[in-house]
């Protein structure tokens, strides 16, 4: 949640269907203000890093991706073997 000790407020006019799409996103115990920046803050989207990797380097990353998760589901089996 973010805190702010000055506090400036605007009005803004959504559609019917926006207001109620950003009120189903809200948490509890956050504003509207604090979905808007939880969904449109710093954080890039995916489709940002678009065309950024070729195909064959994307595909690379995927493997190993997997790779990674098939070892981490392995090394949780032997855990509970334990």
């Amino acid at each position: 949640m973010h805190i702010c000790s000055t506090v400036v407020s605007r009005t803004i006019s959504l559609e019917q269907s926006a207001y109620e799409r950003l009120k189903a996103a809200k948490r509890e115990g956050e504003s509207f203000s604090d979905v808007v920046n939880r969904v449109l803050g710093d954080n890039p989207s995916l489709t940002e890093f678009h065309g950024l990797l070729s195909k064959k380097a994307a595909e690379e990353v995927a493997e190993t991706i997997a790779q990674m998760r098939r070892e981490e589901i392995e090394l949780q089996g032997k855990e509970m073997e334990q």
